[in-house]
């Protein structure tokens, strides 16, 4: 299993998956305070990124390899200090996650509106959704919902998912004070701040449970699963006229398996894979 998994999985409960576990999900509200004490600035909180990691590493970059590398390490150890994890999800295991979270709420994406200056501020544009108790502490962070937010049933978020997929969002679930999940981004790169922070530094996002498997005698090589890709796993083999997909850096995202039309990708559970049990 993966690191999430071995740290806040339960193994009676999913078979040990992190995610699928009702309990993290269910996050206290507030805190008790002595009189007076009142609570602290919302860039105290693990939901902010104030501080965090990711900035550091961007400002070592013009320092040298050695500055970079120092940045990187400390980056990690500070998100997983913090419980700030994330980690990539298929379609199909977002569907199961809806049935586990209320309240849900649509909302405009952060690192959209500050990678892109794209504001999200109606419920056809949202890209993001928050889940849980956290979605209630409206007073705590009210920059981050200035756009609004649109509370939907888990139907409703199940079909607004599949609509994000369509579009070609990778399912990225976001943990804020781990092991309690609060987010669950539809994201894609270069836009994505999870995202970025991996495929450009390498840490952050954990790939998810699965990995893609092609069926050459279904491919024709029409190319569609290779545009979908944001994480450079698949490529079009010329010699064979077929797709061709690097396992080790398959996400397992599913977002090509989705868009075959051939039906000609599948996802095949990571563990099973004796080479990339390991590969996360």
């Amino acid at each position: 299993m993966c690191f999430y998994c071995d740290a806040y999985g339960d193994p009676e409960v999913a078979g040990g998956v992190w995610y699928l576990n009702p309990k993290n999900y269910a996050r206290q509200m507030y805190k008790l305070r002595r009189k007076g004490e009142g609570f602290k600035s919302a860039e105290a909180g693990p939901e902010s990124s104030a501080g965090l990691g990711p900035y550091k590493v961007v400002e070592a970059i013009e320092k040298g390899p050695q500055a970079l590398l120092q940045a990187i390490t400390e980056s990690q150890e500070e998100l997983i200090r913090r419980g700030m994890l994330g980690q990539v999800v298929p379609i199909q295991e977002a569907e199961k996650i809806m049935d586990l979270c209320v309240p849900i709420g649509l909302i405009g994406c952060i690192c959209r509106r500050n990678y892109r200056g794209i504001e999200e501020t109606s419920e056809n544009e949202y890209t993001c959704m928050g889940m849980g108790v956290g979605m209630l502490k409206w007073e705590r962070w009210p920059e981050r919902y200035k756009g609004g937010v649109k509370f939907v049933n888990p139907d409703e978020a199940k079909e607004w998912l599949h609509k994000c997929n369509r579009m070609g969002f990778v399912h990225c679930l976001m943990a804020f004070g781990a092991p309690f999940i609060g987010g669950f981004c539809q994201c894609d790169y270069p836009d994505c701040g999870l995202i970025r922070n991996r495929v450009d530094f390498g840490f952050g996002l954990m790939k998810s449970h699965f990995v893609a498997a092609v069926d050459y005698e279904k491919c024709n090589g029409c190319g569609v699963c290779v545009q979908r890709c944001q994480f450079g796993a698949l490529k079009f083999e010329v010699s064979i006229d077929k797709a061709n997909i690097d396992r080790y850096k398959c996400f397992g995202c599913g977002l090509c398996e989705t868009a075959c039309p051939r039906k000609a990708i599948s996802l095949l559970n990571r563990m099973e894979v004796p080479a990339l049990k390991e590969v996360w």
